[in-house]
Order: C-alpha cells, then sequence, then structure tokens
C-alpha cells in the first residue's frame, strides 16, 4: 500500500514496539529460569494452595503463548532488513487475530496475578481449571474418547482446593464459575493505565476482525468506494496504520505488565 507521511511514522513506531517486546522471547523460548517461583514468595504461596494446577504454571503458559502471537504478527508485519530499509506487511484482518491472542493471553496472566488477595488469585486459577475440564470433555466426547477421571471427580478436588484456600463451602460452586474473556480483559485492563473499558474495546476490536465480522471490518479498517452500481457500492477494504498501532501499542502494555506481575509475585521480598 501507499502510505502517507503519518501513516509511515505509525508504521515505524509499530516496529519499534515489537522491538521492544522482543526480550520476551528470550525469556519464554529459552532456559531463562525466569519462570521459577522462590521460596517465600506470593506465587509459591499461591502453588501451594492450587497444586497441582499451580497458579505460576497456568500464568507462565499464559504469557509464553501471547509472546508466541506477537512474535508471528512481527513475522507477518516485518521482513528481514535489506540494505537499511524494511518491506512492510499490512493484513486486513489476519493480524488483528494475532494481536487479540496475545492480548487476551496476557490479560489471563494480569487476571490471575493481579488481585492482592491470595484467595481471589486462588480462585480465579481454580476456575480457570474448572473451565479447562469441562472444555476437554466436550472435545473427548466428540473424539468418542473417555477421560482417565470422571468429571465428578476432577470437579470435587478442585472444589476440596477452593474451600481450603478459604472460600466458603456454599460458595464454592460460584467460585468454580468459568470467567469469560470479556470479564477476564476488563478485570485484567483496570490493572492497568488503560483501564477496563478500553481493554475491552481493544480485545472486542481484533477479536471483530478475527471473526470476519462486518460491523468491525466496516468499523475499524479504512474503506475507499471505488465504483457503485445501482445501490451496491464496490468497496476496497485496506488495514489503517493508526488502528492497527493502538491495538499493538495496548497488547504489548497488556503483555508488559504481565511480565512485571509475574516477577513481582515470584520474588520473595523479605
Amino acid at each position: 500500500m501507499t502510505t502517507t507521511t503519518e501513516e509511515d511514522q505509525y508504521l515505524r513506531r509499530i516496529l519499534a514496539l515489537l522491538d521492544s517486546a522482543r526480550p520476551y522471547e528470550s525469556l519464554t523460548q529459552s532456559d531463562s529460569k525466569q519462570w521459577n517461583v522462590q521460596p517465600g514468595s506470593a506465587l509459591a504461596g499461591d502453588d501451594a494452595k492450587t497444586d497441582p494446577y499451580q497458579l505460576s504454571h497456568n500464568a507462565w503458559n499464559a504469557l509464553s503463548v501471547a509472546v508466541d502471537h506477537l512474535h508471528c504478527f512481527r513475522s507477518t508485519f516485518a521482513g528481514d532488513p535489506q540494505d537499511n530499509s524494511v518491506s512492510i506487511t499490512l493484513h486486513t484482518h489476519g493480524q488483528y487475530s494475532l494481536l487479540r491472542g496475545a492480548f487476551e493471553n496476557s490479560a489471563r496472566a494480569v487476571w490471575m496475578l493481579g488481585p492482592r488477595q491470595r484467595l481471589v488469585r486462588v480462585q480465579r486459577r481454580l476456575c480457570m481449571q474448572a473451565g479447562e475440564h469441562k472444555n476437554s470433555d466436550r472435545m473427548r466426547a466428540l473424539i468418542q474418547q473417555q477421560p482417565k477421571r470422571p468429571l465428578d471427580v476432577r470437579m470435587q478436588q478442585l472444589t476440596d482446593l477452593v474451600v481450603r484456600a478459604g472460600t466458603d463451602p456454599d460458595e464454592a460452586k460460584k467460585a468454580l464459575k468459568p470467567a469469560p474473556y470479556s470479564e477476564i480483559v476488563r478485570e485484567a485492563g483496570a490493572l492497568t493505565p488503560m483501564g477496563a473499558g478500553e481493554a475491552e474495546v481493544v480485545w472486542s476490536s481484533c477479536s471483530s476482525l478475527a471473526h470476519g465480522d462486518i460491523y468491525g471490518t466496516l468499523s475499524i479498517l479504512e474503506r475507499n468506494v471505488v465504483d457503485t452500481r445501482a445501490r451496491v457500492n464496490l468497496t476496497q477494504i485496506t488495514s489503517s496504520p493508526k488502528v492497527l498501532f493502538w491495538a499493538t501499542d495496548r497488547t504489548v502494555a497488556m503483555m508488559r505488565r504481565g511480565f512485571d506481575l509475574f516477577e513481582e509475585r515470584a520474588t520473595c521480598h523479605r
């Protein structure tokens, strides 16, 4: 695409953001030991309460998945440097799908790690596991496989864990109800400068393009009517460098918050 000076600046800013996030690749794709939890740290206590579904393992996995999506986005966005220049490719929908994966996984880590109260962190980790159990059983039913342990046995294990952590037994079922991602991203956003509302807008915008929703296509992407036939407009749809920068900026900010929280919770401050 041909870009204006302003659009070119947004593309350069996207590349700078992606460069700033590259250190996270070495943390998650090598033997960095950054996932280790120090004895006496907040996460060590959380892991003891959620064993064998350690909170730190799930949070680090979420951050690793987020980094993988962002790395893939970079691969589609920028080519290898050639003669002091970099080729840029903009996709209308696919790149937002990758940003969505990076954003919502980063948000999941922030959502689990962010609360100050251990009980809330434990409840969030275990309610995620409840959702995993139920989704796993649905998939196994589709491929006609039986789980190694019945669902009710696994759910009772989660109930026992959440009650031992301090949840009122009468509230255990409610505490283990899986949270929708709309709720997760809003509450994670509230733990960042962008706030709950903007976090949901970022996630919803990327999701609408990932799904190919018409309202997202028409409201987020740039449109140029090239022909009109009767009441039908033939329209060229292109990506907006400004909107892509906004989504990338908020995604990297959420990822950074997730890694910062993990380090804070995994460090013993005594």
